[in-house]
């Protein structure tokens, strides 16, 4: 059980970064919709349903219309694929109570033999030529995304939402690969375009980082150096003193505007952090660049909550992923900032432990003795305890001087706080938390022009914590306790995409896995499994009575 564990948590680390680690898929590409239909369709409207007819004339935006009498008609103009099941088909029914448009072309997707056809969806001109065009590209690689790159913010939201979600699913490779290729001064103008969605805007500063130059470094530091709480009390003076001189009332709105703009400016923050300092490791000094990062996010305590984390998630990602870009012991300076930070110390430990930095070991004891003085204001909080045990036990399975220094803190340290010794080490036997990860060969790490990615995890829409390690191996070995909170200046992460799996290279899968420590009572399977179906039969249970009460 606990070697399964193990090869688990190191498929974990092994699994290839994906596109933007920082955005998540926001929905299905037409690609993958077609791909589970059994036919596909264009064609016209010919006769709107009457239901559908009478919904639209009676101006009443929602009521019930029974689906049986929503059927429309349309005619068949072309079959994509599955002829043999519409073979000397003219025209069909589908269930449809949109706005009659017969002027219009509908995608019309089937399953089955005979199809149950899915609800019309209708296409712009463009839309209407784009669609074939999918089923002439490569199913993989940059000359499929060459494609889709030209479809970004396009009039027609369809086709923006499916090329975004294409290289939110598309291998993080295949995105360097297309780097010759990109256009890097559009990609600019939708960096600095805050009416571009957080999760757009994540992609092209993912994509920026592949492609951009040393010119692009002084853009990025001003965005990232600029301060709300300079910039909105400095328009207010002005404003102030401008309204006094007998300027407008509607100055004093300048201070809010000049906020809002910097909120805007932050949006997608974890992806420009990481294209910046990607690129200064490329163009650059990474080191300088990191102090920036530092001093700007890590060190100041005033700092945003979802601006540390996302300087965080940006540290992991280079961690991961780009190590031969910025060096990892610069990186882990870094990381150590935040075991000052309360809201933080819990979140980066599990980092730390992962990336081997020994050097915290009798620190962070230290820390867990302070946990419990409650009199002292810059006492870590409880919540760092499971993770500086796991830690600990991490360490501890060395079997050199490494294991004995962490068994010596563990003596120590355990009879404080028995219970969160028995939490911690549960929650690592069920794959959270910490846990040292397999090391790579030389050979195994990216090219240099490797370009932005990002972690929990990583894809390239998601890498940042989103959620959404890969994104996801660092969410999961991250404090269950202490998960991140956005503020309302910042929305929150956007989880990572899921991919389709890829193989673990070769350094890792002839690796050695990970020694676990034993669980300290596991939580019983029994309650795992049946608290959930009990109150799954509960909440089936209760919604029957609601219904039964409605009809009654």
């Amino acid at each position: 059980m606990h070697k399964l564990i193990a090869l688990v948590l190191l498929s974990i680390v092994a699994s290839p970064a994906m596109a933007c680690p920082f955005c998540a898929a926001e929905s299905r590409t037409l690609t993958e919709e077609m791909n589970d239909s059994s036919v596909a369709l264009l064609a016209r409207l010919t006769t709107p349903s009457e239901a559908a007819r009478k919904l639209a004339d009676s101006g009443v935006p929602y009521q019930f219309v029974d689906p049986d009498t929503g059927a429309a008609r349309f005619s068949v103009e072309r079959v994509l694929f599955g002829e043999d099941l519409v073979e000397g088909v003219e025209q069909i029914e589908a269930i449809y109570f949109g706005e009659p448009d017969t002027g219009r072309q509908y995608l019309i997707r089937g399953v089955g033999n005979p199809p149950e056809w899915a609800i019309p969806l209708p296409l712009t001109e463009v839309a209407a030529e784009y669609v074939p065009k999918l089923f002439d590209l490569p199913a993989e690689g940059a000359d499929r995304l060459a494609f889709f790159q030209d479809y970004f913010e396009h009039e027609d939201p369809l086709l923006g939402q499916d090329a975004y979600d294409e290289f939110a699913r598309a291998p993080y490779q295949e995105v360097i690969d297309l780097g010759p290729r990109m256009d890097r001064e559009k990609l600019r103008g939708w960096v600095e375009d805050y009416s571009v969605s957080p999760s757009r805007r994540r992609l092209f500063l993912t994509m920026l980082g592949v492609c951009g130059e040393a010119e692009d470094l002084d853009r990025l530091r001003g965005m990232l150096t600029s301060d709300n709480r300079v910039l909105g009390p400095a328009a207010e003076a002005g404003s102030a003193a401008a309204m006094a001189g007998g300027g407008s009332p509607a100055l004093a709105l300048s201070g809010e505007l000049v906020r809002f703009g910097e909120r805007q400016r932050k949006l997608g923050l974890d992806a420009l952090i990481a294209c910046y300092l990607t690129l200064a490791g490329k163009h650059a000094d990474a080191s300088e660049a990191l102090d920036l990062i530092d001093d700007r996010f890590l060190k100041d305590p005033g700092a945003d909550y979802s601006h540390v984390y996302a300087a965080l998630q940006a540290i992991r990602f280079l961690a991961e992923e780009q190590q031969e870009l910025v060096p990892l012991d610069r990186l882990l300076v870094s990381a150590r900032l935040l075991l000052d930070n309360p809201d933080f110390a819990d979140q980066v430990i599990p980092d730390l432990a992962r990336w081997e930095d020994w050097t915290i070991l009798e620190r962070l004891g230290e820390m867990y003795h302070r946990s419990f003085d409650e009199e002292d204001e810059t006492a870590p909080v409880r919540y760092v305890r499971e993770p500086i045990i796991t830690y600990l036990d991490v360490a501890a399975e060395d079997e050199g001087e490494l294991g004995e220094r962490a068994n010596k803190v563990l003596t120590d340290i355990e009879p404080l706080d028995p219970e969160a010794v028995k939490r911690a080490r549960s929650l690592r036997a069920f794959g959270f938390l910490a846990q040292a990860r397999a090391k790579r060969d030389a050979g195994d790490l990216p090219e240099i022009d490797a370009a932005v990615a990002l972690p929990g995890g990583a894809n390239a829409v998601s890498a940042l914590p989103t959620d959404d390690a890969g994104a996801d191996g660092l969410a999961a070995m991250e404090s269950p306790e202490s998960p991140p909170e956005p503020s309302a200046d910042e929305p929150a992460a956007e989880a990572p995409p899921a991919t389709k799996p890829a193989a673990a290279s070769p350094a890792l899968a002839q690796s050695k896995p990970a020694k676990v420590a034993p669980a300290v009572q596991p939580p019983s399977r029994v309650m795992l499994i049946g608290l959930p179906l009990l109150s799954a039969v509960g909440l089936v249970g209760l919604f029957w009575v609601v219904l039964r009460g409605g009809v009654g």
